[in-house]
């Protein structure tokens, strides 16, 4: 087999870590060696955004959650233009995809893991929905990618075989992130001189990005340091309560939500500290976003951050939920802003040298040519 033809299949109903992933490794793929074609089950926003990276992708709209009409459509469109692998991301285009692989001649299917999904699904009937359908379908995915040893460890212990699980790191363009080559984004928007000190979050407002905790944290912290300001980066379903607990906790004058960024790099790169407060993180792309500009990091030790943020070395690690630990940690950054700077120095080069768009396509060729029978 010579040119190894991947659909990616992949909601798209939103613009996160998982479709970054997705333009970042097919940037970073040899084109001789691998041709991807990217569909999603949603028409907005991520088919459009693929589109403009210069992918071949499209959309095959689901009507509704349960639209399993989808899998014949889906299996007609792999049989047509012959695509060696299924490469799925995400519960709901793991069911879809995995079921249209085994119509359209049994394709072998990679399924790359970018999350647990109790952590994304916090409804119980929603949650209990999407774990039977996963459990009773990923039998029919021949290779599992997970973007963290962690993740790979939460896997192995729900029963997936430990030979069927290939730990591939996220990685990035180091070239878009060079800190000289960004514009100034957060300040020019919110009107923030260069001397203000200034913490955000950068995250969909969703439940197991632990925002209450960056809040409650928010508080402690102005409580010692009152000319810090605080932005919030993302949009989601969260929203309008996290404003709400803004203003409850008296901090709404300082705190700002920006809503849906789309050059989120610019904005990043105008702050003095990020802060992860996630409940969980398959890896934490927006850690090595931040670490590749330069800038310090607070993070949560839970999933993957710890082999992506080491405490002390390239950044500070709170506990979950712990909003008094994390305000510790981010005056002490504050603080301390030539050690910051220090750590923040030696993550840039770990970036470099770990977490790179080139390490991680090699890495995933190498996985696809395995998956497809053509090794050498």
């Amino acid at each position: 087999m010579g040119l190894i033809k991947v659909v990616h299949i992949i909601g798209g109903g939103e613009f996160g870590g998982a479709e970054r992933h997705i333009i970042n490794l097919a940037g970073a793929l040899n084109p001789q060696m691998v041709e991807v074609t990217v569909c999603c089950l949603f028409s907005d926003p991520f088919v459009g955004i693929a589109a403009q990276a210069g992918l071949n992708a499209f959309d095959v709209t689901m009507r509704n959650r349960t639209d399993l009409s989808v899998v014949g459509k889906l299996a007609s469109i792999i049989r047509n233009n012959n695509f060696d692998i299924v490469h799925t991301h995400g519960v709901r285009a793991n069911l879809l995809g995995r079921l249209a692989a085994r119509q359209a001649n049994r394709k072998p299917v990679v399924t790359t893991v970018h999350s647990l999904l109790e952590r994304d699904y916090p409804g119980f009937f929603r949650r209990q929905v999407n774990s039977i359908t996963e459990r009773a379908t990923r039998g029919w995915t021949d290779q599992f990618i997970a973007v963290s040893q962690g993740l790979k460890a939460k896997l192995v212990a729900g029963g997936v075989p430990a030979d069927r699980v290939t730990v591939i790191y996220n990685g990035i363009v180091i070239e878009d992130f060079s800190p000289s080559s960004e514009t100034a984004g957060a300040r020019t928007m919110l009107g923030y001189g260069p001397a203000v000190p200034l913490v955000g979050i950068v995250a969909r407002l969703h439940p197991v990005k632990g925002h209450q905790y960056f809040l409650e944290a928010a508080r402690i912290v102005l409580e010692q340091h009152p000319e810090v300001r605080f932005v919030v980066v993302g949009e989601g379903p969260q929203r309008p309560a996290l404003e709400e607990m803004a203003g409850q906790l008296g901090i709404a004058g300082q705190v700002a939500f920006t809503g849906f960024v789309s050059e989120v790099r610019s904005v990043m790169a105008d702050l003095d500290l990020l802060v992860i407060s996630s409940l969980w993180e398959g890896f934490g792309l927006t850690a090595v976003e931040a670490m590749a500009l330069g800038i310090p990091v607070v993070s949560t030790e839970v999933g993957g951050l710890p082999e992506v943020v080491l405490h002390g070395e390239t950044g500070l690690l709170a506990p979950p939920a712990n909003s008094a630990a994390l305000a510790k940690n981010i005056i002490w950054m504050l603080e301390h802003p030539q050690a910051a700077a220090e750590m923040a120095k030696k993550a840039s080069q770990v970036v470099g040298e770990k977490f790179t768009a080139q390490v991680m396509a090699r890495r995933t060729e190498e996985l696809y040519r395995r998956v497809a029978g053509c090794e050498n």
